[in-house]
């Protein structure tokens, strides 16, 4: 499968590099966090790709993308809307996570987006105290990024440490560790609510929540707020999956975006 990258430059100057594959409709895949756009869409890129011209963007702060020293979510949203105007309308976007996160913060850029597809966004309903983010800064003055992804996974994601163990063996790890310096951001932007309520009530493009049967806490509660508060939009619940379903099983997950998207 050819796939071909571009460079697309945001509001603020960073390059976005995106990956480019298949024909036919636009699709425009966001990853999350700790991950890039190969990592978290490669095994589902290549079924995707058989039936749209499919776009992967790698996200600021993972190379090949570029970076810039200040941070906000606005400026990936700023990033979204700026990919999406040069791709040209209309355009299916699906969003993992942070990247749905931001996908919602960009909602006023996204005019042609046909069908927005939003998987488990970490929508806060109230401010979250936690020490996460703290640790997480600090691991990263020392120049620890080990300690910033592991308290990254253990603290502000919740996973249990045999999973954490699993992930240090294996090959993803040292793109993780590259990774690194994003997680503190994020997760700070994360932990803050955002008030959105008028803009999603303003929404009016078709939009799916995407939920994993086994997901619970904020994320379950997160796509049922959002699911409501969005007019018109609707829910798929992933039977089985939890909140990396694309990961897990990459042929259900691509199978069940395909049927809400083609």
């Amino acid at each position: 499968m050819p796939i071909e990258r571009f460079t697309v430059q945001s509001k603020d100057g960073v390059e976005i590099s995106v990956q480019k594959a298949g024909s036919g409709p636009s699709l425009l895949l966001v990853h999350g966090a700790l991950l890039n756009g190969a990592l978290s869409w490669g095994a589902v890129l290549p079924k995707f790709a058989e039936h749209f011209t499919v776009y992967a963007m790698d996200r600021r702060g993972r190379a090949p993308s570029g970076d810039a020293k200040d941070y906000s979510i606005l400026k990936e949203a700023g990033d979204i809307a700026s990919v999406v105007e040069s791709i040209g309308g209309p355009v299916i976007v699906l969003a993992h996570s942070y990247g749905a996160l931001a996908s919602l913060e960009a909602l006023d850029g996204l005019n042609k987006v046909s069908h927005l597809i939003l998987y488990e966004p970490p929508v806060v309903l109230k401010p979250v105290e936690s020490a996460a983010v703290a640790n997480m800064e600090r691991a990263l003055q020392a120049g620890d990024r080990e300690a910033v992804v592991v308290s990254f996974l253990r603290d502000q994601i919740g996973a249990p440490p045999e999973r954490i163990e699993m992930m240090k063996s294996s090959p993803v790890w040292p793109i993780v560790l590259a990774i690194a310096p994003t997680l503190p951001r994020e997760s700070r932007a994360v932990n803050s609510p955002h008030a959105w309520d008028d803009r999603l009530a303003k929404w009016k493009k078709p939009t799916t929540l995407v939920l994993g049967s086994l997901t619970a806490g904020l994320l379950k509660d997160a796509a049922l707020f959002l699911c409501d508060a969005i007019p018109g939009s609707r829910m798929l619940i992933l039977e089985g999956q939890g909140h990396g379903a694309m990961l897990d099983a990459p042929d259900y997950f691509a199978n069940k975006i395909l049927e809400i998207a083609k």
